[in-house]
């Protein structure tokens, strides 16, 4: 009985022990699931993070700096100034071409002298053109000369179209007349273009225009200037005198060697500058607008303050209540004298800053 109690005692021990090491080896296994977990997390998660998203935002930002090169070639190989000039001197050089802008072309030219009633007398020149440069200067004569260079098509022997070959692009349209000293000049044709060079006594008023291809340019000239284009800059250099000038496209540049006194003036353009140069004892009222900015190198120049423009209906036009309230306006306009005031000078652009300058 002894033996036997011996025997079932050490059979429990050993049952007991084989229960603990199966516990041992089932319980590990949960402890395998989760170090899978987080290899699944680590294999999967920043893959796709550091792989998808970085290539993302090197491709978006590369295709940005892409573009601004792009945009920085194409300013770097085209000149504006020259393009526009081209455009505006093809477009308009070329009606009645039928739409053939291919051709070559040629100048002709032609000269006239035109007499006048009283020589050396103060005179006028009035002078329009509806497609084509003027160009004005002074000189010791009593005559007034127009040279006109007319632009065709080139003529050329060996093309032909449509089984004939091109002989001419016509003649020239002008018309010349003198009357009492006052000399007008009139190109009348709207087709080919035709520049003039003009030139003039010196104590000449001046009456200029154009519209196409309309580069207005005078030198020299002691007298009353009026000027006007649309598609072309103005110039005045070295005038004695008085002038106004407006344009659309194009910077108005005036230079004087004196100025008349007691008489207003106005420059004005759209796109462009407003350039003005005067004798340092000039003595004006400045009346300037712009967009942009407004330069000067004359010491006694003198900012006055800005009065708004006022509609006060009730006190100008009968009972206010009845008719209407008050409105008040700054319309953009910097008023300043230079040396003390004198006349009213008048400059205004757009797209352009002003200048005025002294003339040393």
């Amino acid at each position: 009985m002894k033996r036997l109690a011996i025997v079932m005692m050490a059979v429990l021990i050993a049952s007991s022990g084989m229960a603990q090491q199966v516990k041992v080896k089932v319980k590990p296994k949960p402890k395998v699931d989760v170090k899978v977990n987080p290899d699944v997390r680590v294999d999967v998660n920043p893959d796709v993070r550091v792989d998808v998203d970085p290539d993302l935002n090197i491709d978006v930002n590369t295709d940005i700096r892409v573009n601004p090169d792009v945009i920085v070639n194409a300013i770097q190989h085209v000149d504006l100034d020259k393009h526009l000039s081209e455009a505006l001197d093809g477009a308009f050089s070329s009606l009645g071409d039928h739409g053939d802008h291919s051709a070559d072309y040629q100048t002709n030219e032609q000269e006239i002298e035109i007499p006048l009633s009283n020589p050396g007398e103060r005179g006028k020149l009035d002078i329009e053109s509806h497609n084509g440069r003027i160009k004005i200067t002074a000189y010791e004569g009593n005559t007034v000369k127009v040279k006109m260079v007319k632009y065709g098509k080139k003529v050329d022997k060996e093309k032909t179209k449509d089984g004939m070959r091109l002989v001419s692009t016509g003649g020239f349209n002008v018309q010349a007349q003198e009357y009492r000293n006052v000399v007008k000049v009139e190109n009348e044709g709207w087709g080919n273009r035709m520049d003039f060079e003009v030139q003039v006594p010196k104590n000449f008023d001046i009456k200029a225009e154009s519209y196409n291809n309309g580069h207005i340019f005078i030198e020299g000239v002691e007298g009353e200037l009026n000027v006007e284009s649309y598609n072309g800059p103005i110039t005045l250099v070295d005038i004695n005198g008085s002038a106004s000038a407006s344009t659309y496209n194009g910077a108005v540049k005036v230079s004087f060697t004196g100025v008349t006194a007691d008489t207003n003036m106005a420059f004005s353009t759209y796109n462009g500058d407003v350039d003005l140069t005067l004798p340092g004892n000039a003595k004006i009222t400045t009346k300037m607008k712009t967009n942009r900015d407004i330069y000067t190198d004359f010491e006694d120049f003198d900012l006055s303050q800005e009065v708004p423009s006022t509609n006060d209906r009730g006190r100008n036009g009968g009972d206010r209540g009845r008719s209407g309230g008050y409105r008040i306006k700054f319309e953009n306009w910097v008023r300043g004298k230079v040396n003390g005031g004198g006349p009213e000078v008048m400059m205004k652009t757009t797209n352009g800053n002003i200048y005025i300058r002294k003339n040393n």
